[in-house]
């Protein structure tokens, strides 16, 4: 034991001290997982426990977990990871994670043991007289679930439920009570081409309303995203209603969420991306292989930008937002940028950011059609159209798509456009407007589906037909202005580096190929492959010609860096705006927490609705390994936010428990239903049937989620 000992003394002594506090930190993690996770399971056992006890039926055991035997082989693993017996009850843990139960007399889940503990709880009846075939010859043992009354019963069943409603209330309250961290509904940027941005919404604006939440003025990010999606799965042709504040002023929308379709996901949304802050990354400051990563180091971590060029940046309260400092980016995308910085120990430090070149495959992507225009915006009032195609802009017509955009945000004046239109005899025609600048809405990221002339209110693709080749660059040695680039995949110089840009770019760049298409458009592409280093090997696949069908054309090239394109990020990674919603009073704490249950419910009837009536895919169904991972995510942000999590599991937890599927609590009431209208118990032997139909359901259906679990850990 001493030399085991002092081997472990030497190993923690050899340890990395940040990769020990990182261990550490993971197992604590997952501590607080567990036993948040646990504790819903065990309070709503508790209140079949106690609800029993208070009705005088006999509790034989009392368990969080399964304990059923499991044997590998010859190896019989234990089937509890501790137990011991109080009184009449056994209590335990059991080595399955996956729920727990309460045995009581006269009551068993399994339907293969039903008729004999029927048969346990029947007490000869000393009452009869002999001879008299008409007296009943047994009685229910009086401490067994089925000798009590139907009220009594139906009382049990669902205290499970009621007390997992009780605590979801509390678990929310003492996570308002305590403050709650949040990221504001507050739009930071629009998504060219989508609902919001066609709508003229503009960064700054603050959402008080969004569906069935109304009225809130601390509204989250994630609530207002998940009630678009829920909303645009559950009816995509229904507008939502949209309440933004702009100034103190209310402005409400109709918008009709965009539905973007995967072989593995559909996305819903409107477009709006939250405000961030000037506050860097506690963890990653800077995105690898940018311009930032050369000259910000760790220290930068968490820290907070306060200034730019020497003029101190605008406040909004307390709040300091990156748009200005995104604004400037663009407008300054060739010249360096000075920040500076307060860092966590409160010093400052001042940082000159140099330009992001871009980098490119060798070539040029051609503009393509325009997708949307501003509603009353002076580019739908001058009569341009969805469908117009760029073909000139303030008298320049070598056009590439990012070009444009750069061109474009230049110009604060009046410009002529002049498009191609398709007349109704399918010949184009020119025709040429003149548009004046409208207010800037989008982010200067190109990482949306569309790009957009923000100035002039037009969103427009980016296609995927080159408009230009690097004079004896690579790819001009196997393709010209004209072809059509449809696949791209990465050559990974190791693992290292896979691993290293691993949750900065899309799992189909980095496992895959990258398929252009009306989901992977160019403009994510492009901005993706600004994350590799230069000089990566990537092999490109097209056709020859406009069309789809010509000749295919396959070569390798490395990713270069443009001397005379810039790219307006320069790789900070900031933070969201974080605030904290924290109630007034323990009264005020209790009435946001039923709010939040109240929403939470809603929201899981709906998740149900949309999956019974074929809306939902089944494969967004999740099993413990998406629970456990999820309340991870929801614990590192702290304990108030895993306490919310466990408000929405508890409540996920009571409305489940309750459908009327027999072996869960609602078919067992079910069969209390029927039986206080007939007068007499359900038979036994359809009872028998029915639960068994019920637990291959629910074997079914978990098998299912954890396959699902399986798919998107390997996926």
């Amino acid at each position: 034991m001493e030399l085991w000992n002092a081997g472990i003394i030497e190993l923690l002594a050899d340890t990395d001290p940040s990769l020990l506090m990182a261990i550490l930190t993971k197992v604590g993690l997952w501590a607080k997982v567990a036993i948040g996770i646990g504790l819903v399971i065990f309070v709503h056992e508790l209140g079949h426990f106690v609800a029993a006890k208070s009705c005088g039926v006999k509790c034989e055991k009392f368990y969080v977990g399964f304990d059923v035997p499991i044997n590998i082989g010859p190896i019989k693993l234990p089937r509890t990871l501790g137990k011991f017996t109080w009184g009449e009850t056994e209590y335990g843990l059991g080595i399955i994670p996956l729920g727990g139960y309460v045995k009581m007399l006269g009551q068993d889940d399994d339907p293969r043991k039903a008729a004999e503990e029927n048969e346990r709880i029947k007490l000869a009846n000393k009452d009869a007289t002999p001879g008299d075939e008409t007296a009943p010859t047994y009685t229910l043992d009086p401490r067994s679930f089925q000798a009590k009354s139907v009220l009594q019963r139906m009382f049990i069943i669902s205290a499970g439920v009621i007390v997992n409603v009780i605590t979801a209330v509390m678990f929310a309250a003492a996570a308002f009570w305590y403050g709650v961290p949040y990221t504001p509904a507050i739009v930071g940027s629009t998504q060219p081409g989508d609902p919001a941005w066609l709508a003229g919404i503009q960064p700054g604006s603050q959402v008080v309303s969004v569906g069935s939440i109304e009225n809130n003025d601390q509204l989250q990010f994630r609530d207002m995203r998940s009630e678009i999606l829920e909303h645009g799965l559950d009816d995509k042709t229904k507008p939502v209603s949209f309440t933004v504040r702009k100034d103190g002023e209310d402005t409400a929308y109709q918008l009709i969420p965009t539905l973007r379709y995967d072989p593995k996901k559909v996305a819903v949304a409107i477009g709006v991306v939250p405000q961030l802050s000037t506050t860097l990354d506690s963890e990653i400051a800077v995105y690898p292989n940018s311009a930032a990563a050369e000259v910000v180091d760790s220290s930068f971590r968490g820290a907070t930008a306060i200034a730019m060029d020497g003029t101190e940046l605008p406040k909004n309260g307390d709040e300091i937002y990156l748009t200005p400092i995104t604004q400037q980016m663009r407008l300054k995308a060739s010249e360096p940028i000075e920040l500076t910085f307060l860092l966590t120990d409160k010093s400052e430090k001042t940082v000159s950011l140099p330009p992001q070149q871009l980098k490119s495959l060798g070539g040029t992507f051609a503009v393509g059609p325009i997708t949307g225009l501003v509603q009353g915006g002076n580019a739908e009032k001058a009569g341009l159209k969805p469908g117009d195609q760029i073909i000139r802009f303030d008298g320049q017509d070598q056009l590439s798509a990012f070009a444009l955009r750069d061109l474009a945000y230049e110009r604060d004046s009046e410009v002529e456009i002049v498009v191609q239109r398709a007349k109704e005899d399918g010949e184009p025609e020119e025709l040429t407007f003149t548009v004046a600048p409208d207010a800037v809405s989008s982010t200067p990221e190109a990482s949306g589906i569309d790009l957009a002339l923000d100035r002039y209110g037009i969103a427009y693709t980016a296609s995927n037909r080159l408009a230009s080749v690097d004079e004896g660059g690579q790819l001009a040695a196997a393709f010209e202005p004209g072809d059509l680039i449809t696949r791209v995949t990465v050559s990974w110089a190791d693992d290292a580096q896979k691993k290293e840009l691993s949750g900065f770019i899309p799992p189909k760049m980095l496992n895959d190929s990258w398929d252009i298409d009306d989901f992977y458009t160019v403009p994510m592409l492009v901005a993706n492959l600004q994350m590799l280093p230069t000089g990566t090997e990537i092999r490109v696949l097209g056709a020859k010609g406009a069309a789809a069908d010509g000749k295919v054309i396959d070569t390798v090239v490395k990713l270069k860096a443009e001397s005379d394109q810039y790219w307006p990020e320069r790789g900070l990674r900031f933070e969201t705006v974080k605030r904290i919603h924290r109630a007034e009073s323990l009264a005020a704490a209790f009435s946001l927490g039923y709010n939040e249950a109240v929403h939470r419910g809603k929201g899981v009837l709906r998740f149900l609705k949309m999956l019974v009536t074929g809306r939902l895919k089944a494969d967004l169904l999740g099993g413990p390994v998406a629970i456990f991972t999820i309340a991870g995510s929801h614990a590192a942000e702290g304990i108030p936010r895993l306490l919310m999590f466990l408000t929405f599991l508890s409540i996920n937890l009571a409305i489940l428990n309750f459908l009327p599927i027999p072996a869960l609590d609602g078919g067992h009431m079910v069969f209390l239903i029927a039986e206080a209208v007939l007068g007499r118990p359900v038979d036994e032997e359809w009872q028998a049937r029915l639960t068994m139909v019920g637990v291959l359901m629910l074997l079914g259906l978990m098998a299912f989620a954890f396959y699902n679990d399986i798919a998107r850990l390997v996926g």
